[in-house]
């Protein structure tokens, strides 16, 4: 084998080693993310258990009053009224882009091909319509 075969095989080595532990480690992040939002069944008394299913089994809905707004065919819950209320008054992309960012988790990155849009744009219209709801929720108040 010469030197430069050689060189080329433990540039990809290096190469794949990074890639399996990049991967290991994004898998942490969403594991330790996802760890912070669900609550462990350990944790859970029986009354919070056994109250959520209904008697034929089915699982009982919040009767917390909510406004669902449907965006990229998913349905997302806003359970603060005012705050409902001011991204009702949103242009309805903007709307889009603010609750696939703070409801959906989603990057700009993410965003962009979804609304049809440059990333950039998705960033910049994201925050003005974040200044806009700030200031129509403080006037409301």
């Amino acid at each position: 084998m010469s030197r430069f075969e050689k060189f080329n095989e433990m540039l990809f080595e290096s190469y794949c080693k990074k890639a399996v532990s990049n991967a290991a480690k994004k898998e942490r992040q969403k594991k330790a993310a996802r760890g912070l939002m669900e609550q462990s069944l350990s944790e859970l008394t029986d009354a919070a258990l056994y109250g959520v299913v209904a008697k034929g089994g089915e699982v009982e809905q919040p009767e917390e009053p909510c406004q669902i707004f449907y965006v990229q065919e998913m349905n997302i819950p806003v359970y603060e009224p005012e705050l409902s209320k001011a991204l009702s008054y949103l242009m309805p992309k903007d709307r889009e882009i603010i609750l696939l960012y703070y409801f959906r988790g989603l990057k700009d990155a993410k965003i962009a091909p979804l609304v049809s849009m440059s990333i950039s744009t998705v960033s910049r219209r994201r925050r003005a319509a974040t200044k806009r709801l700030r200031e129509l929720i403080e006037n409301t108040s």
